[in-house]
């Protein structure tokens, strides 16, 4: 459960912007999150639920936007989503970076990232 730490940094640096613009409260924090984050929606919703108590952000609303994963190929060119594998020992599908037109190595090109898009205030 990385869910935990990563918004527990999330919420450190909002309350931190928050404190710069002397902000009542947070109203709203959004956010791009990468397919090949690995971050659970589910599980950071609760955890923001959980490490925003007692902190300007209680009551605020979480939006989670899924950035699809895109890879690239440095000998054929392609360009778009990676494929899968399903694995039943890890009960998920496990992406794959090899090029699924050639079989080389890929780029991960968008999808790793967790990034603070948007933050509402109330000043």
């Amino acid at each position: 459960m990385h869910e935990f730490s990563v918004v527990l940094n999330l919420i450190e640096k909002v309350v931190e912007e928050a404190k710069k613009r002397d902000a009542k409260r947070v109203i709203e924090v959004e956010l791009d999150v990468g397919q090949l984050s690995f971050l659970n929606p589910e599980q950071m919703r609760f955890a923001y639920n959980v490490l925003s108590k007692d902190t300007i952000l209680e009551n605020s609303n979480l939006i989670i936007n899924t950035v699809d994963a895109r890879v690239r190929c440095g000998v054929c060119g392609f360009d778009g989503k990676p494929d899968y594998a399903d694995d039943a020992s890890y009960h998920i599908s496990a992406p794959l970076f090899l090029c699924p037109i050639c079989g080389n190595p890929v780029e991960v090109i968008e999808g790793k990232g967790c990034i603070i898009k948007r933050v509402r205030l109330e000043l």
